[in-house]
């Protein structure tokens, strides 16, 4: 979804719960499962806050009212300025120095294809339905290094449990999430420490696309 509050700038402060170096942006890009905190200085007067499907008709609409004097709604319709301006993408959030991870080589890494489409409904990674027989292996201490490549014409955002991550760029590793989106027919790059043994899902957070197959477990080898 992309979001925007009228006549406001948000400051961006935590994404999936951990803080990040204060950013200005006039919306935002949200997967689901993605979560945003950010700040704004309200003006006085009623300013419509919109959420647009990517890629979707339809809209969320709901009004942030400073003046109790002003009767004038806006209309469903609206499409605030701030809906075509600015956007920071996770991977440009730079996060705190209470929650970085520290610049590590990868000791194992791995590579999955977000694969599938709607015309057969086969999502999948590398081509292949989830099993429960399937591990992707990692051992207990070991900084792992996970690329995601998106082969399809689909957003995906991708979720793991039990563990966060970071997402990496050319000035190292970024912001700590547990839920990033991968963009069509592109790659993103996430380290993790592998610190909590045990059987974790990874999967897209679009619970259509992960019940039909686009799930894998990510299992601790003693």
């Amino acid at each position: 979804f992309r979001v925007a509050l009228g006549d406001h700038e948000m400051t961006v402060t935590h994404t999936d719960g951990y803080p990040v170096k204060h950013t200005r942006t006039q919306a935002l890009l949200v997967g689901m499962a993605e979560r945003y905190d950010v700040l704004i200085t309200a003006r006085d007067g009623v300013f419509p806050l919109v959420a647009l499907p990517e890629g979707k008709k339809g809209r969320a609409l709901a009004v942030l009212r400073t003046d109790k004097g002003s009767k004038n709604l806006p209309p469903a319709d609206v499409h605030p300025d701030e809906l075509d301006g600015k956007t920071v993408p996770a991977r440009r959030l730079v996060p705190d120095d209470s929650v970085a991870l520290d610049d590590r080589e990868p000791d194992r890494e791995m590579r999955i294809r977000i694969t599938g489409g709607m015309e057969r409904f086969d999502w999948g990674f590398d081509h292949q339905a989830y099993s429960v027989q399937q591990r992707r292996a990692v051992r207990a201490g070991e900084r792992v290094r996970l690329t995601l490549i998106n082969a399809t014409d689909m957003w995906h955002p991708m979720h793991l449990h039990g563990h966060t991550f970071a997402i990496t760029g050319l000035d190292g590793v970024g912001a700590r999430k547990d839920t990033a989106v991968v963009l069509p027919h592109r790659k993103l790059v996430l380290d993790f420490d592998a610190d909590n043994p045990g059987l974790w899902m990874l999967h897209c957070h679009n619970q259509y696309h992960s019940e039909s197959g686009m799930m894998t477990v990510l299992g601790y080898r003693r």
